[in-house]
């Protein structure tokens, strides 16, 4: 994978911090409107709860999307049709349920594609064409990709895991995202069945996970959610499961780091108001 430059744009941005100010930007410019559209051998997925989304979820900024979720928001307005929104009305929300409802999904058959791509509905957009996605997948040896963050939640608790990433990297401080990832469907199918013996009982809800992960829990990462199981899983599946520790496909805040891994918007000529 080559590092990017800082002019590279990122074909998604995956930060709960940034998303709403920059697609109301995209509507109030006309920009992207109706550009793009899906790839047909990609199915886009996405879990949330049904009803309003759940309001731990959401920040001021997010508060607007609370009945249409702004990655759906966002991708209509894109002109990218097709999304699977898959809804549970199971409440309080537990990351957990994703794995559950993702499963079923995959093993119904319902999908036919040779890319499966899963976004968090809560605060991710796109600001490019979704094949540019699978171009950046297909650049690299491996049949799913994840993006990253600076986030170490539950590493306390796989200490070991920690340790493998960070000599795999070069201890960029760099860790699996689970909120946007794409791969083969075939694979994808694989890693969540495995996932599926760890998701059930259902983890914690959102307000209780850190202190959870505090208490280091002896049948962890049981009972946690979607993003500490698969990291726990990542070293069963490298090298088929690799991360994007540049976030060439999804933006996300790089605390910390020299510059050239900052938010580059598509802006297409158009002024960057702040």
């Amino acid at each position: 994978m080559s590092q990017k430059n800082k002019n590279w744009i990122n074909p998604i941005i995956h930060d709960r911090q940034v998303v709403g100010k920059i697609f109301d930007w995209m509507k109030e410019n006309e920009l992207h409107k109706n550009k793009f559209k899906k790839p047909e051998d990609l199915t886009i997925l996405t879990c949330r709860n049904d009803g309003e989304m759940y309001r731990s979820t959401l920040i001021p900024s997010l508060s607007k999307y609370t009945d249409v979720s702004i990655l759906e928001s966002n991708l209509e307005y894109l002109g990218i049709k097709g999304l699977v929104v898959l809804r549970d009305t199971r409440m309080p929300w537990r990351n957990t349920f994703k794995f559950e409802m993702i499963h079923n999904y995959l093993q119904s058959g319902k999908c036919k594609t040779k890319y499966f791509m899963f976004c968090d509905a809560v605060d991710v957009i796109f600001q490019q064409d979704p094949q540019k996605v699978i171009d950046i997948f297909e650049s690299v040896e491996c049949e799913a990709l994840f993006m990253s963050t600076d986030s170490i939640d539950g590493y306390n608790c796989m200490p070991d895991v920690q340790n493998w990433v960070d000599n795999l990297n070069g201890g960029i401080g760099r860790y699996m995202n689970t909120g946007v990832y794409i791969g083969k469907t075939s694979f994808i199918k694989e890693i969540i069945s495995e996932a599926m013996k760890y998701a059930i009982p259902h983890g914690t809800i959102m307000d209780e996970h850190q202190e959870y992960l505090k208490s280091n829990p002896v049948d962890f990462p049981r009972r946690t959610d979607d993003q500490c199981i698969l990291r726990f899983l990542e070293p069963k599946f490298y090298p088929r499961l690799k991360v994007d520790y540049e976030n060439l496909m999804a933006y996300r805040t790089w605390s910390g780091v020299q510059s050239g891994h900052g938010l580059v918007l598509n802006t297409e000529g158009h002024e960057i108001v702040e």
